[in-house]
């Protein structure tokens, strides 16, 4: 029996087949299910399951043939896809820019704030890792700094 699968897109890999005809539940078990049952696309066998299925394939899976055919709309429907990738990948453009420029401010932001601190230690004569300890004043208890 031919069962006709009706796609809306360019092509369909051979895992979306599987899972839409209800063969596999998930698109992990593709790989196991075309290593333990042959599947034959348009005569030749065929075991990869990132194969492209393209308008008026055949493919026979298990007795059961399947032909790939497009949608009436789909020539719509693809362009309409084309446009939106197109889109996206703009997007993807203009928000990996953002995150450079994000990036560059907040480097510039910390360089700043580090002089300024750098500045207020040397005009406070303070270490870096201490809080208002100044270089001219003992350090510890009154009994190490005694002149016995």
């Amino acid at each position: 029996m031919t069962t006709s699968v009706r796609i809306t897109t360019e092509y369909i890999t051979l895992t979306q087949l599987l899972k839409e005809e209800n063969i596999i539940s998930s698109g992990g078990q593709a790989k196991y299910y075309l290593m333990d049952f042959p599947v034959l696309l348009n005569g030749e066998t065929e075991n990869r399951r990132g194969k492209k299925l393209y308008d008026h394939d055949e493919i026979v899976i298990d007795g059961e043939t399947y032909t790939i055919e497009l949608a009436e709309n789909a020539e719509e429907l693809i362009a309409e896809a084309e446009t939106q990738r197109a889109e996206r990948a703009m997007n993807a453009k203009k928000t990996v820019r953002d995150d450079r420029i994000k990036a560059q401010k907040a480097a510039a932001a910390k360089a700043r704030k580090e002089a300024r601190f750098a500045e207020l230690r040397k005009k406070n004569r303070t270490r870096a890792g201490g809080f208002g300890r100044s270089t001219n004043k003992p350090k510890g208890p009154g009994s190490w700094n005694s002149n016995r």
